[in-house]
């Protein structure tokens, strides 16, 4: 379905920055949608780094959907998760890409996976 709209799904490895910057520069990629998670989390960083060297991004969405890690006071085990999403955070803000980040505030599936209403 997303094909059908236009999008392109490019496979590599995110944790190869030279692979990374030579896809975005050959697609010419503007936006960047990253949906990593669980132990790759930090990958995101040789992305960003990636999406800065092109200097063609117009848009970054780290991986996020859950709460807004800034504002969240978790504890173990959610917190080494999320100093690893503040990490990214600060990497994105400091690499001077526009971003965006989509905080759904944990509604989409933990621990509402089985909310009926």
């Amino acid at each position: 379905a997303l094909k059908d709209r236009g999008a392109i799904i490019l496979h590599g490895v995110i944790s190869d920055k030279a692979l990374m910057e030579k896809l975005l520069r050959e697609h010419e990629i503007e936006v960047v949608i990253s949906a990593v998670g669980g132990g790759t989390i930090l990958d995101q960083i040789t992305l960003v780094e990636a999406s800065q060297a092109v200097g063609t991004i117009k848009r970054f969405l780290p991986s996020e959907f859950g709460h807004d890690v800034d504002r969240a006071d978790p504890v173990e085990p959610g917190l080494t998760m999320y100093l690893e999403k503040r990490r990214v955070r600060r990497c994105v803000e400091k690499s001077g890409v526009p971003y965006t980040y989509i905080c759904c505030n944990s509604i989409a599936s933990w621990p509402y996976f089985d909310n009926k209403h």
